[in-house]
């Protein structure tokens, strides 16, 4: 490539594209009316705002998430077996469980209050 002296550009970029991004290229700039690739490259590089969201922050969230689900699920298999025994047989052990289960309830409501605290505070 030549040099041209006093170029207001004298730093070249390149980069690969598959065939659908090319295709996908060729046809914004159609729709854009710009046929120098240099011109429309430079316009949807440098005049637009780039922004990246970082998810670490939100580690704590999904991982309140995923204890809440699994815990619900220990609570639906809990009622499951507790249908099951009143299907079966009446006693007072059932009273027993069904207090476990409500603890158990009262408990996971307490955990999904705290993750919906955390994410309406950002705390």
């Amino acid at each position: 490539m030549k040099k041209i002296k006093n170029r207001e550009r004298n730093i070249l970029k390149r980069f690969f594209v598959n065939e659908k991004e090319d295709e996908r290229i060729k046809w914004m700039m159609r729709k854009t009316g710009i046929t120098n690739f240099s011109i429309f490259a430079r316009r949807a590089c440098c005049n637009k705002e780039i922004f990246s969201i970082d998810f670490s922050e939100y580690k704590n969230i999904i991982s309140e998430i995923s204890a809440t689900k699994s815990e619900l699920k220990r609570i639906g298999n809990n009622i499951n077996q507790i249908a099951k025994h009143l299907n079966e047989n009446k006693n007072n052990q059932t009273k027993e469980w069904m207090s476990n289960y409500q603890n158990q309830l009262e408990n996971l409501e307490d955990k999904i209050q705290k993750v919906v605290h955390y994410i309406s505070e950002g705390e």
